[in-house]
């Protein structure tokens, strides 16, 4: 890897750690309208926001705070926008998702709790990493 590609897998990671953090921040605290655009694009604002949105309307929060253990996978220089690809093994063992009333735990039984998570990262025009793109493959344990 070349001091290009280091330089931008760096920052494409920090963009997702502080995505991630600014996530379970917002969730934590049940605030669908969190300021999230600064580390996240769409599609994945969309998705996020929407998530955000459904547990609020459900009464719902998260607890805790998950184990994040993210690597760049790949990073693409070679032309515009310049991409990477993190690959994060989550563990949401102590993060769980609760009813803001009760204060119980409304995780499934049975559900993956440490899954890989995959994450599309793009440099945008003003400089900054963002996160396009986030999948949870909790089929993939790890």
């Amino acid at each position: 890897m070349n001091a290009e590609d280091a330089e931008a897998g760096t920052a494409a990671l920090m963009a997702y750690r502080n995505y991630v953090q600014t996530y379970v921040t917002a969730s934590n605290k049940g605030n669908y309208n969190a300021k999230l655009d600064r580390f996240v694009a769409n599609p994945a604002l969309l998705t996020v926001r929407q998530d955000l949105l459904i547990k609020f309307q459900q009464g719902l929060i998260t607890k805790g705070e998950p184990i994040s253990a993210p690597t760049v996978s790949k990073v693409d220089t070679s032309r515009r926008p310049f991409t990477a690809e993190i690959e994060d093994c989550f563990d949401t063992g102590k993060w769980d998702v609760v009813s803001k009333k009760t204060g119980r735990s409304v995780r499934t039984a049975g559900q993956a709790t440490r899954y890989v998570v995959i994450a599309e990262a793009e440099l945008f025009d003003d400089g900054q990493w963002r996160i396009r793109e986030v999948n949870a493959q909790r089929e993939r344990p790890c």
